[in-house]
């Protein structure tokens, strides 16, 4: 997962994960990404600076409350992004393995080589998911399901 500083033509800075570059270039591509303040979909790369995995991370945890996730509100005429966010999730569900509460140790056994190299998902805490990520563990949060509307 990738963290990219964005900016959109109204000069608001918002920040967004995304599975690769490539991703992020598909997505911003075909509209897919909008300004979360003012809708605009003119998207770029703002600038920043590279995030640095810290093993000190307890002396700098933010507390849960400070700790934002980027959201989106999609309207009734939205159906075709409800029926793509259905999609990704049936397809990370039918490519992986459910550990329910032991991803977070199964998750870290797999990147350290102690368990066999396979797609897992499951359940974490936010705290347990960014110490994940902060030790270069690769995750992504699996897609919401929308509700059945569109």
């Amino acid at each position: 997962m990738i963290r990219f500083s964005l900016v959109c033509d109204n000069a608001h800075e918002f920040e967004s994960w995304f599975a690769s570059n490539e991703s992020y270039e598909f997505q911003i591509e075909n509209d897919l990404v909008a300004c979360p303040h003012c809708n605009s979909l003119k998207i770029s790369k703002a600038v920043m600076a590279p995030a640095v995995a810290r093993k000190d991370r307890g002396e700098r945890a933010q507390k849960p409350e400070e700790v934002k996730q980027s959201v989106a509100l999609v309207n009734d005429a939205s159906g075709e992004l409800r029926r793509l966010a259905r999609e990704l999730h049936e397809k990370i569900v039918a490519a992986t393995v459910d550990v329910g509460e032991k991803f977070p140790d199964e998750a870290r056994r797999i990147h350290e080589g102690e368990a066999p190299d396979r797609a897992i998902r499951g359940q974490a805490s936010l705290e347990e998911a960014r110490a994940l990520l902060e030790d270069g563990v690769a995750i992504m949060p699996m897609p919401t399901l929308p509700d059945k509307r569109g």
